[in-house]
């Protein structure tokens, strides 16, 4: 009796029990991603996740810029590294010396569908570079998500008051330094507004950086000369473009002083006509013209020929896997990873909508983003005068440069320092830190 009740517990207890199935591949990702972009990748992680049921991406979002990076070398060093990441472009010389990332074969790329080819080519061509350079390797080290680059964003209801925006829909005088100069002036007597909001302050270098590099290289200022790193021209042409950059702030033509947070609020708020920003700020003016707080009509230009060409400074948003010697990813994970990688840069349509220019070629020539308002506005010149980062580990988002910047250029342009010393103090920590790296 107690052997057929055993029987028929047993028996009841195998229907209702749950059926097995196998466990999802559980990949452990790591991002920097703040604000809209933040916004953006979790939609994606989650489209993702309910997309298939083979793997499970578990998200984490760590603090931007050297804190970042400080803890992806750590977990390398350590042994406990996440199974995917985003990286920058700009921070890909000192990661691959570092021996930070796992080159990505051109078979396993093929394995989730990618090829070097999908995506923009001087992305490509800039990261084969440096894993030649600093990996000895012909495999790519990343996987390009986005070009996101400086562009001029502009009040058209001011301008247009002012009597200073052309029949084009854009601000007059974007042609040469000196009619942008010019325009600045006469906006500033017209309007009463600040002419450009800029973010000239030590505690975010980064702003200050990618003006003076766009003005830098539209001038073909280089650090490279003959395949070394080169410091005459910052000498030359970089002392000149800071001067002009203390010349406006010293005018009333951009603010000294001014935080990131401080320059997004004065254009915002319509109290600067123009502001020299990222295409990540495009969500936050399309959100403010949706919900009807802001107060006037906006533009978004590509960063003007001031000099001799249009090259404008950018980064790239990457994604990689991080290198572990000590516990190796299995082919299975790294499989499943650039499965990922491969959805994610395939539903950059989602993620152009933080401004982003898709680094994925079938995405940034569709119709539906060349159509994608305010993106078109700048997109397609911007994409065809980036200017990354000098290749070099010194430079680059965490990289040392941000600290001279902040102590010598921000102050030239503030008027603390004369355009000439904070070029030569700059140039002096920049080789401290070159030798130091050699």
């Amino acid at each position: 009796m107690k052997k057929a009740i055993y029987c028929l517990v047993t028996y009841v207890l195998s229907i209702l029990a749950p059926t097995v199935t196998q466990a999802a591949t559980q990949l452990t990702y790591w991002d920097f991603l703040g604000g809209g972009d933040g916004v953006r990748m979790k939609q994606i992680v989650e489209e993702f996740n309910k997309s298939q049921s083979d793997i499970h991406v578990n998200e984490s979002t760590l603090t931007w810029g050297e804190p970042f990076y400080t803890k992806v070398h750590t977990a390398v060093v350590s042994g406990q590294t996440p199974d995917v990441m985003t990286y920058h472009l700009s921070h890909l010389p000192a990661g691959v010396l570092a021996k930070d990332l796992r080159p990505l074969t051109e078979a396993e790329l093929a394995q989730a569908g990618l090829k070097a080819s999908d995506f923009q080519k001087s992305l490509v061509d800039r990261s084969l570079e440096i894993s030649k350079k600093y990996g000895n390797s012909n495999d790519l080290f990343s996987v390009p998500l986005d070009i996101h680059a400086l562009v001029l964003y502009y009040n058209k209801t001011a301008l247009k008051k002012a009597g200073l925006l052309g029949s084009d829909g854009l601000p007059t005088g974007l042609d040469s330094v000196e009619s942008f100069t010019k325009m600045l002036g006469e906006t500033k007597a017209k309007t009463h507004l600040i002419p450009v909001a800029a973010n000239i302050n030590s505690a975010d270098p980064a702003s200050l950086w990618r003006i003076w590099y766009s003005l830098f290289r539209q001038q073909n200022g280089d650090f490279i000369k003959d395949g070394q790193i080169s410091f005459s021209d910052a000498s030359s042409i970089g002392t000149k473009c800071l001067q002009q950059m203390a010349d406006w702030a010293k005018e009333g033509l951009i603010p000294k002083n001014v935080g990131y947070a401080s320059m997004v609020a004065l254009f915002t708020a319509g109290r600067s006509v123009f502001m020299t920003n990222g295409v990540w700020e495009v969500p936050t003016l399309v959100d403010l013209q949706k919900s009807g707080k802001l107060t006037f009509d906006y533009g978004i230009a590509p960063m003007p020929k001031l000099y001799g060409n249009q090259k404008t400074w950018a980064d790239s948003h990457q994604l990689a896997i991080p290198n572990n010697d000590k516990t190796p990813a299995s082919p299975e994970k790294v499989a499943a990873a650039l499965k990922f990688i491969a959805y994610v840069v395939k539903a950059s349509m989602t993620w152009a909508g933080g401004g982003h220019i898709p680094a994925y070629l079938p995405v940034q020539n569709s119709d539906a983003y060349k159509s994608m308002s305010p993106n078109n506005e700048y997109s397609a010149v911007t994409a065809q005068n980036v200017q990354f980062e000098p290749p070099f580990p010194i430079f680059g988002v965490g990289g040392p440069t941000f600290i001279p910047i902040s102590n010598y250029l921000v102050p030239a342009v503030n008027g603390q320092l004369s355009p000439d010393q904070g070029m030569k103090q700059f140039i002096a920590d920049l080789e401290k830190f070159s030798k130091q790296q050699q």
